[in-house]
This record gives C-alpha cells, structure tokens and sequence, in this order.
C-alpha cells in the first residue's frame, strides 16, 4: 500500500510499510483524502501494489485566520494544534501550525500495561502563490519528534522532516506542467536494537495535455535518492551493508481517449528502474462508460514492490553468537501483482448512490521463508509464495432528508496461497493469509438545528485465522455542539460496546482496545 501526503510519500523502503506513528497532520487542514483501489503503479511507480492513499490539505488561501484545537479524554491528553494563516506579499497565502498529543498505553489481554505510551509533537508551515491561469507556486514543511514507550524504563525516539515545492505552470491551450521536488529526513532509534536514519530526496515532472480536443495525454519522469543508515546493535539482527544509498529513476506515460464520448479508454505504462532488479514495467489498461448518472468500469493492471532492506540485507543471528539464523539475499525479486478490476456507480434519484466493485489478482514471486535442507546453514529469504485473491466491495449512500446522511459499506475478501515445487516454508503464508473474511461498516451524520450534530460509526469485523483473533463489533459516536459562530464543542465516545476488545495479535502479548471518552473544543477565528 502507497501512502502519500500532499504528493510526498511516506512509504519505508527499510521494511515496505509506513511508520504510522510519526504521521500526523491538523486534521481541520485536510482537504481530501483520495484512496485509489488497486495497482497505481502506471501513475505512482513501485509500491503501489495493493492501492493508494493520498491525504491532500487544503491551500493556505483556504486556511487563513486562526485555529485551536484542544482534547483531553481517557486515553489522551490532546491532541492540541494551534494553526494560523494569512496573506503573504501582495497576493500570496502562508499558514504556520504546531500540534502535540500524548497517549496512554494500552492495556495486556492478560493484565497490566504495554508500555506503549506515546508523546509526539510536530509543527510545520505553508507557503504559496496566488493561483492563477498562469501559474502556481507552493512552499511547504513539517519537522516532529517524538518518543513511544518500550518497557517501563526505555522508550523508542524519533525524530524528522521534510520540505517540499512545487510549481504548476499552464498555457492558454490548457497544457499544464507540475514540477516538484522534495527532501525527507527520518530518524528512529530503539535502544539496543536498532538505530535507523533515512534521507530522502525526490525529483518528479509531469506535463498533460489535449490532443484533438478530446484526448488527453500524460506523461513524465521522476528520480530518487535514498540514502539509509541502518544499525542493528542488539543481541537478535543487523543489516549488512549497513549503509545503502539508492538511485531510483522513472519515466512513464499515459493516455485517455475518448471513443464515443461516453466510452473511454486509458493505457500507460511506466518504466522504473531500482537498484535490486534493474528494470520493472508497470502497466495498465482502462476501459470507462458512462451515462447520465451511471458509469461502468473496467481495468487490467500491473504492479510491484521492490525489495527492501528487510528482504535483501536484513541478517537475524542466534543471540549472542555469531551464528546467522535468517538471512536475506541479493538474489531477492520484486513481488508482482497482476489485477483484474470491475466496477459500477449509479445515482437513484437525487438520494440514494451505490458503487460496486470486484476484483481478481494474482501475485507472484511473494516472500517466502525458505528453511534449509542441510544443517548449520540458515533460513533464507526468497520468493516461492504465490496468491490469488477474490473480493467485492459495495458502498452506498443515502440522504435520508436534508439532516440525515447515512452511508455504509461491505467488503468480501478471498485468498488461495501456494508455493513453487521444492520451497521448504512451513509457515503456510501464515502471515500474508492474516487477514478477516467480511468487513462492514455504517456511517449516520445527523445535523439537529443549527447547533447540533450528532454521529455514529459501526463497524463489524470477521474472526483472523493465524494468530487467531475473534470477530468483534465496535461503534463509535460524537456529539458535536456549536457554542456560538467560530466555537464548537464535542463529545466522542469511543468501542463504545465492550469495555475492551482485541483487533491483532503479532510477536508480542495482545493489546487490547478499551472504551474511552474525549471531550474537543475548537476555535476558529
């Protein structure tokens, strides 16, 4: 899964995930959050295996004036942000922000604490032009710290951050060219384990425009640098080299043609090219129709995740000797995913929407753990693991009456895992096969005058086969009330159905989930 914010992305290539603690933004600031299902790697390149997230925030323009934010609750003393924002020179716009939160730690299934309490506290800025036909500068940047609790006497630190511009230019023929580049500092330290420490820089460029007043072309290219500096100073693991700088490049393009007007097709591919497995082509091919308020969709897709350091130089001995028990290898290849999609939306009357979709993919050269068949040599890393999985999505939504909006939604998943002839896994694919059957959710917004809201969140999640973990229901609930114009307090309750409830369990004992209470008050003015 791609994870990107305002066009930066936040994904690690130390292990192929996001460090989600170290993410935070003003939530009051976020415009959209646009999530793509499926591959995206034609557009956003490797990694964007399973879909993309992009948490896009709003201009400063948008934003000017002053806003506070502060919570306390059972579980967390804040978050608390301040932001404010205004005219920048003649005709631009800024906005300069600082948040904090701390967390309690949860609570063992067993009894007694995780330890995993969580202090964090991050500030940053924007900067941009006046937006106009011609062109469209922004200035953007964040810095945080912050530190979550390992046991009763030693916590994890970080500590980072980044800074990104990017300048949009356009014709009078409607061609518009985006050019943006950005610089991310990560820094990660668990005491006498691991110490990681991540630069990041990023160069992309991107020009669309017309052909024939009905087609649209895209096209484009990108390089990255990635310097990482992974220390493994405990008794367990360590990465050899311990120092990897990367050079990534991509060029790619991408084409939409309108047929019959109503009927649209985009194809687009993109060349990339890593450090690990030289050259990787992304394809995809879409097809789209619509009419009125009903459109129907279809697509074939190509994506991959590159190895990580986990997969190539990761080294996990026998503690305390020398003796390597698990390794990774320079022969380790991209996983790939082949994705067949299907969707439909539809508008029935001007309350009610449904969107369908379906979904067909095949992965190949997944990570397996291959045990060794002569003694005194160690697992390795490898890619023996295939899948395929099966699913359907439904999501309607409906305007019950001008203050009632519900929503809600269905999900089915399905999955077959099996491994090349001679692989030595034991583990079934236990971990990449942990994942629940159904999922649903119901979302109610209920707006009661002009002062009162009130809304709810169901969810309802099937049992996990390996670690085994029970199907649970939740509901979460506000109450908002408006003071007066500009001051709003709220009342959340959170699992508001059990006491506590348990979600997952990895390595560690289980944590669970408990019912809390937040009281919010935000000011705007």
């Amino acid at each position: 899964m791609l994870v990107m914010i305002d066009g930066r992305t936040v994904y690690s290539p130390v292990f192929g995930g996001m460090f989600w603690e170290a993410q935070d933004i003003v939530i009051a600031d976020i415009d959209r959050i646009e999530v793509v299902r499926g591959p995206g790697g034609t557009l956003w390149g490797a990694n964007a295996v399973n879909g993309v997230i992009h948490v896009i925030t709003k201009s400063a323009a948008d934003t000017r004036g002053t806003f506070v934010n502060a919570v306390i609750g059972s579980e967390a003393t804040g978050p608390f942000a301040i932001r404010h924002g205004g005219r920048f020179g003649s005709a631009g716009s800024y906005r300069a922000y600082i948040k904090v939160r701390s967390e309690d730690a949860t609570d063992l299934l067993g009894g007694g604490s995780a330890n995993n309490d969580h202090d964090f506290g991050q500030a940053g800025f924007r900067i941009e032009s006046l937006r106009t036909a011609a062109s469209h500068l922004v200035v953007q940047g964040d810095i945080f710290t912050g530190q979550t609790g390992l046991d009763t006497e030693r916590h994890i630190n970080l500590n980072g951050g980044n800074v990104l511009a990017r300048w949009v230019g356009r014709t009078d023929s409607g061609a518009e060219t985006t050019v943006q580049a950005y610089y991310d500092h990560f820094y990660r330290r668990v005491p006498m384990q691991y110490r990681g420490v991540l630069d990041t820089f990023d160069l992309d460029a991107q020009h669309q425009r017309a052909l024939g007043g009905r087609h649209v072309l895209v096209v484009g290219g990108g390089y990255r640098l990635y310097r990482g500096d992974d220390l493994g100073d405990g008794p367990g693991f360590f990465f050899d080299p311990q120092l990897r700088v990367s050079h990534r490049s991509n060029v790619f393009g991408q084409a939409q043609f309108d047929v019959q007007r109503r009927l649209f097709v985009t194809v687009g591919a993109k060349l990339e090219h890593n450090e690990f497995t030289g050259a990787e082509v992304q394809p995809s091919v879409a097809v789209r129709w619509t009419r009125n308020s009903q459109t129907l969709w279809g697509s074939i897709s190509k994506a991959v995740r590159v190895p990580t350091r986990f997969d190539t130089d990761l080294r996990i001995r026998v503690p305390n000797t020398d003796i390597i028990a698990l390794t990774g290898t320079d022969e380790f290849r991209s996983e790939a995913v082949v994705a067949y999609d299907v969707g439909y939306r539809t508008r029935l009357g001007d309350r009610l929407s449904i969107d369908v979709a379906a979904y067909d993919n095949r992965y190949d050269e997944l990570r397996s753990q291959e045990f060794p068949t002569a003694p005194g040599t160690p697992v390795r890393l490898m890619n023996m693991l295939n899948a395929v999985t099966r699913g359907a999505e439904i999501a309607p939504k409906a305007q019950l009456t001008p203050w009632w909006q519900i929503g809600g939604g269905y999900t089915y998943q399905w999955k077959r895992l099996t491994f090349d002839p001679g692989s030595t896994d034991p583990t079934g694919g236990a971990a990449e096969a942990n994942d629940p059957t159904h999922i649903v959710n119901v979302r109610s917004y209920m707006s009661l005058g002009s002062r009162v809201e009130v809304d709810g969140f169901y969810r309802y999640v099937t049992s996990l086969p390996n670690p085994a973990v029970d199907a649970y229901a939740e509901l979460d609930a506000r109450l908002g009330y408006r003071v007066r114009p500009g001051w709003e307090l709220s009342l959340i309750g959170s699992n508001l159905l059990h006491s506590n409830h348990v979600e997952f369990r990895g390595g560690t004992p289980a944590q669970v989930y408990a019912r809390a209470a937040t009281l919010r008050s935000t000011w705007r003015f």
